[in-house]
C-alpha cells in the first residue's frame, strides 16, 4: 500500500460530496442514531478527558449509548492490536496515543479510511476541514485517504521563568557576561548560553533571593523510552538531521547533522540536575512548576495544565512561552523546528457502528465543540485555527499557537519528520536513538553509540521495505 503524503486539502471530489445539513448537533432530538451504542477506548489526558465528556455531552442529546474506557498508553497499545488480531468488534472509537501509531494501525488494517464516510455522511459545516491546522491535516492523511480526525493541537514551546529573564540584576549581569541581553533564546547557542548563566548552587542568589536548592538552567525528559525520544527529536530537527529518506529508505543517523545534534544534546549536561537520566515528563514539569528550572521545552497544552493548577511554587503570570531555539544555517531549511503530537480519533475497522461513530467524532471535533472543550477543560488546545481566533481574548497564551499556524515556527509531527514508508519503522527508530543518547549521556562514544541505533534503524527499515514489496 504505497502512497505519497500530502499536506493541503482534501480531495475536491470528497468535499464537494459531502452531505450538508448546516444542523447543529444541540438540535438533533430525533436523531437517527436513538439507541446505538459507541464505544471509545483512550488514555487519559487534557485532550482525552475533554473529547470524552463531549461525546458523552452529545451522545446523550441524540439518546446514544456512550461508553469510554480509559488505560494507560502501553496498555490502549497492547489491547487495540490484540481485539483486532483476535477479531472482535469491541470498539468504534479510538485514540492511537501518537500519529506514528496512527499510520501503523492503518497500515496494518486496524483503523478504516475515514474518506468514504465523509463523503456520504460528512456535514461541511461540522467538519470545516480546511479549519483544522496544516499539521492537523498532515497527520492523519495518506495521499486521498483519512486516518481519523485530529482533535487536539499538542505543540511544544519554550516555557521560561519570564519573572527571571525580565530582573534588572540578572540582565545587567548577562549582559556583562556573554555581550549581549537578556531575552528569551532565539538561536541554541543562546539558549546553551542562559542554561549556564541561570544554572546555581544552593545559597548562590538568583533575582537577589538566597536559593535554598540548586536552580537549573533548564530540563529535559530523559528517561529512555518515548520521552527521551519525543524531546530529542528536536535536536534532529534544529540541526537539520534527516532521520530516514523516504524515497531511498535509507537511515540517516550517522550523518553529520545528528553527529552534530548529539554533541549539543551532550553538552546541556552541567545544566540538567543529576537525576535527569530518569526523569519523565511528570518530573520535569513538577521541577519546573517548583521555581528551580529556568526554561523548559514541553507540550504547550501540558505546560498551561500544570500552571493553571496553581499547586506549584511559581505562577502562571511568571511563565512566558516563546518558539524553541532554532540553528542557522539547517540543512533542511527549518525554523524554529520542534515535534508536533496532534491528538488523533480514529474508527476501528472492526467496528459494527461506523455512520454512528463517525457522525459523533464529526459533531465532536467541530468548532464550536472546540471551543466548548478548550473553556471547560484547562489544557484543552484547540486543532482549528478559528477556535483559537475565538478564545484567544479570554485564554491570551493561545497567540502563541495562532502564530505558529501562521508560520512562525515548523511544528512537525511524526508524519512530516518520517514520511511514509519510513513512519511505519517509527516505534523501532525511536528506541534505537532513545537507546544512543542514553548511553552518550552517562559517558558512551557518541559515534559508536549512533552506528548501534544506524544498524538497528536500518534493519526495521528493510523489513519495512520487504513487507511493503510483497
Amino acid at each position: 500500500m504505497m502512497f505519497e503524503m500530502t499536506r493541503r486539502g482534501i480531495l475536491a471530489a470528497v468535499i464537494c460530496g459531502m452531505a450538508f445539513s448546516g444542523t447543529n448537533w444541540a438540535e438533533a432530538a430525533d436523531s437517527p442514531y436513538k439507541g446505538v451504542t459507541v464505544r471509545f477506548l483512550t488514555s487519559s489526558n487534557a485532550s482525552q478527558d475533554a473529547f470524552s465528556e463531549k461525546i458523552k455531552e452529545i451522545g446523550a442529546a441524540w439518546g446514544m449509548n456512550v461508553e469510554i474506557r480509559k488505560l494507560t498508553t502501553d496498555e490502549l497499545q497492547k489491547k487495540v492490536v490484540l481485539d483486532y488480531v483476535a477479531g472482535a468488534d469491541t470498539w468504534d472509537l479510538v485514540y492511537s496515543g501518537g500519529v506514528q501509531r496512527t499510520f501503523q494501525w492503518y497500515n496494518q488494517g486496524i483503523f478504516d479510511d475515514l474518506a468514504p464516510l465523509i463523503a456520504k455522511y460528512g456535514d461541511k459545516k461540522l467538519l470545516d476541514w480546511d479549519g483544522i491546522s496544516e499539521s492537523g491535516r498532515g497527520a492523519v492523511m495518506l495521499d486521498d485517504h483519512i486516518m481519523g480526525l485530529t482533535i487536539a493541537a499538542s505543540d511544544q514551546a519554550l516555557a521560561y521563568r519570564k519573572d527571571l529573564f525580565e530582573n534588572p540584576e540578572e540582565q545587567a549581569a548577562f549582559k556583562a557576561k556573554y555581550g549581549y541581553d537578556l531575552k528569551p533564546p532565539v538561536t541554541y547557542e543562546q539558549y546553551h548560553d542562559m542554561a549556564a548563566f541561570f544554572t546555581r548552587k544552593k545559597g548562590e542568589k538568583l533575582a537577589g533571593k538566597v536559593l535554598d536548592n540548586d536552580s537549573y538552567g533548564l530540563i529535559n525528559s530523559n528517561k529512555k523510552g518515548t520521552f527521551l525520544w519525543h524531546d530529542y527529536e528536536n535536536q534532529l530537527m534544529a540541526f537539520g538531521a534527516q532521520v530516514c529518506d523516504p524515497k531511498t529508505m535509507k537511515a540517516g543517523l550517522t550523518s553529520p547533522e545528528s553527529i552534530k545534534a548529539a554533541e549539543y544534546y551532550k553538552s546541556l549536561i552541567p545544566y540538567w540536575p543529576p537525576d535527569h537520566i530518569n526523569m519523565a515528563s511528570g518530573e520535569t514539569m513538577a521541577l519546573f512548576a517548583a521555581g528551580r528550572v529556568a526554561m523548559n521545552i514541553e507540550y504547550f497544552d501540558r505546560v498551561v495544565y500544570t500552571m493553571g493548577k496553581g499547586e506549584g511554587a511559581i505562577t502562571s503570570e511568571q511563565v512566558g512561552y516563546t518558539y524553541p531555539p532554532t540553528e542557522d544555517n539547517n540543512a533542511r531549511g527549518l525554523k524554529h523546528p520542534y515535534r508536533a503530537g496532534p491528538a488523533v480519533i480514529s474508527i476501528f475497522s472492526r467496528s459494527k457502528n461506523k455512520e454512528a461513530a463517525y457522525k459523533l467524532l464529526e459533531a465532536a471535533s467541530s468548532l464550536e465543540s472546540q471551543v466548548d472543550m478548550a473553556r471547560k477543560t484547562p489544557g484543552f488546545m484547540p486543532s482549528r485555527t478559528a477556535a483559537l481566533e475565538t478564545l484567544k481574548g479570554e485564554m491570551p497564551y493561545l497567540q502563541y499557537l495562532i502564530d505558529v499556524a501562521n508560520g512562525g515556527a515548523d511544528a512537525l509531527s511524526d508524519a512530516q519528520e518520517m514520511p511514509y514508508p519510513c513512519i511505519l519503522a517509527s516505534s523501532e527508530i525511536g528506541d534505537a536513538v532513545s537507546d544512543a543518547i542514553s548511553q552518550i549521556l552517562i559517558g558512551g562514544e557518541i559515534p559508536d553509540e549512533l552506528e548501534k541505533a544506524q544498524a538497528k534503524a536500518q534493519k526495521a527499515l528493510d523489513k519495512v521495505r520487504g513487507s511493503l514489496a510483497k
